[in-house]
């Protein structure tokens, strides 16, 4: 495939290579302007040409980053949840969209994009102020994503995306509260509210994520086994409370303790006699926790969240968040020697793995366990003397 140069200046040259015809039928062409000598120019037409060759470039009409971005939200709609279609929503037309949404999807190089991940990370928060490398990593992920498809579209015929460099994600260790402050949360819970205390205390006993356990209903508790079905979650859409599938979309069972179920019957109860005085009864439909006097509606996660709030000022534990009361769970079940597979199965994760990447810093005491085994193991061993007998 042969190309075409036009000289436009002294120095100026405008490249021209036939790509070939669109879905419509359209002849489409590479084109470039490059600046240099004509031997330079030469060089440049000859590497687009290998480049059309190699299938680099495709024969489609140009779109915009902005129609791109729009469509690919339509078409994530379908994929994932409506909270994390939402998420997405908010980093394009926070970050996304005001840097490339007027560019043509086919002009985004892999050097304009780590150029821009690193203002982000400078100053592309608020105030100017930098802007955390996780945040920076999501913006990645919805670039990477959306050009992907632009890929699969037959827009483009590479992600430049793939190749940038976004910032590494500090983790930071997680410092759940010691059990005892857990204790004084849950005694302080109980005084405020006691439907909130039994609230935490399944949070803290079963480890579920606080949609999970607001969107627990009656049928959900297996008394006779003493299990907990944990098959949904509540999250807010647009202000708009919706049930939906778990994180991972998968149900589990856990398993409760005595006193877990004890609390649940005699809360089982209270909210019994509260339907009856509304002239309601108590189906196996009701939430667990509920807003309404027919417990046909379940609380909301960021009231929980907020209720939690004003629970630990009044405590001074203003650095414990509600999310924590699940890293207290995984982590005194680590440091107990729980197997691992035991505790990611409790937290609804997909696999061993992500359970080990969170909560590695719960292991050292599993591993000093190992440690004195191996040893008295070989205890016994007379080593002193068999290296005496060697020398």
């Amino acid at each position: 495939m042969r190309g075409h140069m036009q000289q436009r200046s002294h120095d100026a040259w405008r490249l021209k290579v036939f790509l070939g015809r669109d879905a419509a039928g359209k002849r489409r062409y590479l084109e470039r302007t490059v600046h240099g000598s004509r031997r330079e120019a030469e060089r440049e037409l000859a590497r687009l040409v290998v480049e059309v060759d190699d299938g680099r470039h495709v024969a489609s009409g140009p779109m915009a980053v902005g129609e791109l971005l729009d469509r690919w939200l339509t078409l994530k709609t379908t994929t994932v949840q409506a909270s994390t279609v939402e998420g997405y929503r908010w980093v394009v037309e926070r970050y996304v969209r005001p840097a490339f949404g007027h560019r043509k999807v086919a002009s985004i190089r892999t050097v304009e994009l780590d150029a821009w991940y690193a203002s982000l990370r400078s100053s592309g928060g608020r105030d100017g102020r930098p802007l955390s490398g996780r945040t920076v990593r999501i913006c990645h992920t919805v670039v990477r994503q959306s050009l992907d498809q632009a890929r699969k579209w037959g827009l483009v015929a590479r992600n430049p995306a793939l190749e940038a460099t976004p910032p590494v994600a500090a983790r930071k260790e997680i410092s759940p509260p010691s059990p005892a402050r857990v204790r004084e949360l849950l005694a302080a819970a109980f005084d405020f509210d006691a439907d909130f205390g039994v609230y935490l205390w399944v949070l803290a006993t079963t480890g579920c994520r606080r949609g999970e356990g607001c969107a627990l209903r009656w049928r959900d508790v297996d008394w006779e086994h003493r299990e907990l079905l944990i098959r949904r979650s509540i999250a807010i859409v647009k202000g708009v409370v919706v049930e939906k599938d778990t994180k991972t979309h998968q149900a589990r069972r856990v398993s409760i303790d005595e006193a877990t179920q004890n609390l649940l019957r005699e809360h089982h109860l209270r909210s019994r006699e509260l339907a009856l005085t509304l002239g309601v009864g108590l189906t196996d439909e009701a939430f667990v926790f509920s807003e309404a006097g027919d417990f046909s509606r379940p609380w909301r996660p960021d009231v929980c969240t907020n209720r939690f709030g004003r629970l630990r000022a009044q405590l001074d534990l203003r650095h414990v968040r509600l999310h924590d009361i699940r890293h207290f769970m995984a982590t005194a079940l680590g440091q107990s020697g729980t197997p691992v597979a035991t505790i990611s199965a409790r937290l609804g994760h997909r696999d061993k793995a992500t359970t080990l990447n969170i909560y590695s810093h719960a292991l050292p005491a599993a591993d000093a366990a190992a440690a004195d085994y191996m040893g008295s193991l070989l205890s016994g061993a007379d080593v002193g003397r068999s290296r005496a007998g060697r020398g």
